[in-house]
């Protein structure tokens, strides 16, 4: 290996990666433009409908109020978001949408109960927003006039409301506001930082091998006067160097956005508390994305090398995004933590270790033990590519198929072909 011939590869695929279009664009622009713009739009969507659902008046129907309960019909009736309306059949109306909800008062199930107790039956439609918010409404409004109803009653009978309430419920949040929102971060970043690693991998991975193939420059490239070997680790060392840009930008402007768009979340008593990640974590984080970068990239040139044109080689590349978002199902799972047996699972023990490190958390252990796992993945995959080389229909391109299918015919021996008898020759 000739590291001299292998910086000068390096270099020459940085150049032509950063004359391309494509590969910028999906490389630098997408990372640092595209999923901070997503994040806005939907931010900013789901405030304006949660402003117009607030703006809304419920259309509500009462029926059958206590006569001692007037005060409550009173309190519905002068709601600003509740507009109290009467139709010929409230059922129909809930289904069709004219009404928004009907409130429809009954004697309690109990008939030794006191004359002033009732039940309130609300009917609404939970597949339209509108009428779910009346239920929301309504259910707050009739629980507020029951607590302050049985506190008149107490008092009527000469209890304090101290003697009254026998029974409180106080809860604590141990966390601080910070650390709510590392949590956050922890749940959300690194499936986002995956996937760009993976999307900032694939058009370069695509290009050095493919791209190669369907410009007629890889016969060019083999010609070289340096081996195989050092043209391969220059063009996965491009390929891994991209991916980590790719990662690292989109890491830093979703932090950026998160921070201006979910910090109203996380105020307290109007202090803004800012998203950021401790500056401890990121030598863990650089090292995981690093190595995410490396394993995503051998993948992908694997992949990508058994396609004759570019669109060949993004429907083999493409399938790939899956295998890496399974273990991403498992993050939010609740329970799971850090394990052994969790840091021996390739891409999930890195999800993991991100999620940890966020949080300021770090299982040296647990971290070194993912990094011999990601490394020996990584390897492997190297390995792999090297004996790709040394296949000659594959590196000139008349080899057609997918890897499952190389590896199956390189697995399975081949029968030799019988000689076809024909009638009238000897035995």
């Amino acid at each position: 290996m000739n590291l001299r011939d292998i910086r000068i590869l390096y270099f020459r695929e940085l150049r032509s990666a950063l004359r391309d279009r494509t590969i910028v664009t999906a490389s630098i622009l997408v990372p640092i433009l595209l999923y901070p713009l997503i994040l806005w739009l939907a931010y900013t969507g789901f405030t304006f409908v949660s402003g117009q659902s607030a703006n809304l008046k419920s259309r509500v129907m009462l029926k059958n109020v206590p006569a001692l309960h007037l005060l409550l019909q009173q309190q519905l009736r002068s709601d600003p978001d509740i507009e109290v309306t009467t139709v010929l059949d409230p059922e129909s109306g809930v289904r069709n949408g004219t009404l928004d909800a009907m409130v429809e008062f009954m004697p309690p199930n109990d008939p030794s109960a006191m004359e002033a107790n009732f039940r309130a039956k609300i009917m609404y439609d939970e597949s339209r927003d509108r009428s779910g918010t009346a239920e929301s409404r309504i259910e707050e409004k009739i629980r507020d006039y029951r607590k302050k109803d049985l506190e008149r009653r107490a008092g009527l009978l000469g209890v304090s409301r101290a003697a009254f309430q026998n029974l409180w419920i106080d809860s604590e949040n141990v966390s601080s506001n910070r650390q709510m929102a590392q949590f956050f971060l922890g749940l959300i970043l690194p499936t986002f930082l995956l996937v760009m690693l993976a999307t900032g991998a694939m058009n370069p991975a695509i290009d050095a091998t493919a791209g190669e193939r369907e410009n007629s420059t890889w016969e060019t490239v083999m010609t070289l006067a340096t081996s195989r070997s050092n043209v391969l680790v220059a063009k996965y060392l491009y390929v891994a160097t991209m991916s980590f840009t790719a990662g690292v930008l989109n890491l830093i402007a979703m932090i950026f956005s998160l921070r201006t768009m979910l910090a109203p979340l996380f105020r307290s008593s109007g202090a803004d508390i800012p998203l950021s990640i401790p500056l401890g974590s990121i030598p863990v984080i650089v090292l995981g994305t690093g190595l995410m970068a490396l394993l995503v990239s051998a993948v992908m040139m694997i992949l990508a090398s058994f396609a004759r044109t570019f669109k060949e080689g993004q429907s083999m590349v493409s399938p790939f995004y899956v295998v890496i978002m399974v273990p991403l199902m498992f993050l939010s799972a609740p329970g799971t933590e850090f394990t052994p047996k969790l840091a021996l699972i390739p891409i999930m023990n890195v999800t993991m270790m991100f999620r940890e490190a966020i949080q300021g958390i770090y299982h040296w252990p647990l971290i070194g033990i993912t990094v011999a796992v990601e490394l020996t993945c990584i390897a492997a995959a190297m390995l792999v590519a090297t004996h790709l080389l040394r296949v000659e229909d594959l590196v000139t391109g008349t080899y057609s198929g997918s890897f499952v299918k190389f590896a199956l015919e390189r697995i399975k021996p081949i029968k030799p072909i019988k000689p076809i008898k024909r009638r009238g020759s000897p035995q």
